[in-house]
């Protein structure tokens, strides 16, 4: 029953983690657990511990009298912040990671791969298809959770999984269909960052990730104005 009830709360959380990502309510906007409840037909109680997971990634408030609301989408200084924070991080991540680097490189290969699976599939369908965005996002962390896999400090991996709630709120910035989807950029980015690993190039790799993260917040700022 306990398994159950979890998969439950995770199968909520999603269902309105997707409606906040397709910014199906303005900010400031309260957010009734009874209503989503009797919308997903669902108890109560997996809308509550959903709303208290998604209150730690920012997307919802909890205000006294209110209840819970959905947050304002990142302004600049948030989303600079979340980027130097990710670069110092991921950083320290990779450049242990390479005391492991057959199955770093082995690793990294495969999380590449997969994402350009997903990008062929948007390529087909459209960047408006919520689900097929969804898996895109998944691909992109992916690829960067292999350097704390191997990087064996699980403190860096409780920091990434900190980060990885906050980044949830940069997904609103996409919200604009094709023309600020930045996929196949950011896989190619990616691909940089791969080759200098491949190549055994520490530092080069290091440069090429930092690269990748000044791009990521220079496309949402960009994306953020339009």
């Amino acid at each position: 029953m306990a398994i159950r009830r979890q998969v439950l709360r995770d199968e909520v959380e999603e269902l309105i983690l997707q409606r906040l990502l397709e910014n199906r309510w303005a900010p400031g906007s309260r957010l009734s657990i009874d209503g989503l409840a009797r919308d997903l037909e669902v108890s109560p109680t997996p809308v509550r511990e959903a709303m208290v997971a998604l209150e730690r990634s920012g997307l919802v408030e909890y205000v006294a009298l209110r209840g819970y609301v959905v947050a304002p989408p990142l302004d600049a200084e948030h989303m600079t912040e979340l980027l130097d924070a990710r670069k110092v991080v991921e950083s320290a991540a990779l450049g242990r990671a390479f005391t492991q680097w057959d199955a770093l490189v082995a690793d990294l290969e495969a999380a590449h791969a997969r994402h350009a699976e997903v990008l062929a599939q948007i390529d087909a369908a459209g960047a408006e298809d919520y689900e097929l965005l969804n898996e895109h996002f998944r691909a992109d962390w992916a690829f960067h959770q292999v350097f704390f896999a191997h990087a064996d400090n699980r403190y860096l991996r409780t920091m990434v999984e900190n980060l990885g709630t906050y980044s949830h709120r940069m997904r609103q910035t996409w919200s604009g269909g094709p023309e600020t989807f930045d996929g196949r950029v950011a896989h190619e980015e990616h691909g940089i960052v791969l080759e200098k690993v491949r190549q055994h190039h520490h530092d080069g790799a290091l440069q090429a990730l930092a690269a990748h993260l000044d791009g990521v917040l220079a496309r949402s700022l960009s994306a953020a104005e339009d």
